[in-house]
């Protein structure tokens, strides 16, 4: 199955005719499945003047009739007024979208979600559709406020095998290391984020003096990338003598 049209035209025509909308792409989703990732939050984007994110649930909840992929909006706020809201997820071989109408999201003190965790069953949206070449197309729709010069979009990709997937940091002079201090490697890109490793000689919390403590920091982004949630997959190691890998952390983050 394939496109009529490239979908970075796609997306430019949606965010041209839909002035109070956000879009929000994920790319290589089948991989949210296969690594058991529960959700995704888009950034933080302006919209009818609150601020909100999007957070999606590709493999969302399951029933006697299927898996359904859930989508909430999540003001970031408090909300004074009564907003009309519609969430979506985009046809990728015609003009429509899917979604279960207009909402109301009410008063909030206090920063909220509102949203549907059945708003499309998987097999529709592979058969229909609204998934093609492990990508999707979702957002949110604001109704009854002043339209903005364009829409917004962004987009979210898993990157399973990245070029640059091993880092090694040699620590030499270790003995000159302050023992009370953290001390980082050199900044290395992994995807589009900024890394450092981080050890700490003698321990930290509750390992203080009991363990060589040793973490993963992500310290930014590079240029141009958007500045979202990253899930990463990773494993430190230390190298006992020459010969010896030592396995210290697999986690997810």
């Amino acid at each position: 199955m394939s496109r009529p049209i490239p979908i970075e035209e796609m997306v430019r025509v949606f965010k041209s005719r839909h002035r109070t909308s956000h879009l929000f792409k994920i790319d290589n989703f089948s991989l949210f499945k296969k690594y058991q990732l529960e959700k995704v939050n888009s950034s933080v984007f302006d919209l009818g003047g609150h601020k909100w994110t999007l957070c999606v649930f590709p493999n969302g909840r399951k029933n006697a009739s299927g898996h359904y992929v859930s989508i909430f909006l999540m003001s970031q706020a408090s909300v004074n007024v009564k907003i009309e809201y519609e969430l979506f997820v985009v046809s990728q071989l015609e003009q429509k979208w899917e979604s279960y109408g207009h909402r109301e999201f009410g008063i909030y003190p206090k920063p909220t979600g509102k949203g549907n965790p059945k708003l499309i069953s998987l097999v529709d949206l592979e058969r229909n559709g609204y998934l093609i070449g492990d990508s999707c197309m979702c957002g949110v729709k604001l109704h009854g406020i002043e339209p903005a010069e364009s829409g917004t979009a962004e987009c979210f990709s898993l990157i399973e095998n990245p070029l640059n997937h091993k880092v090694t940091w040699m620590m030499t002079r270790f003995s000159s290391f302050e023992p009370e201090k953290a001390h980082h490697s050199h900044e290395f890109v992994v995807g589009n984020r900024k890394w450092r490793i981080q050890v700490h000689p003698r321990g930290f919390g509750e390992e203080k003096d009991e363990s060589f403590s040793v973490y993963l920091l992500g310290e930014g982004f590079i240029n141009n990338a958007s500045k979202t949630k990253t899930y990463a997959k990773f494993k430190l190691r230390v190298r006992v003598g020459w010969r010896h890998l030592r396995a210290l952390q697999t986690s997810c983050v």
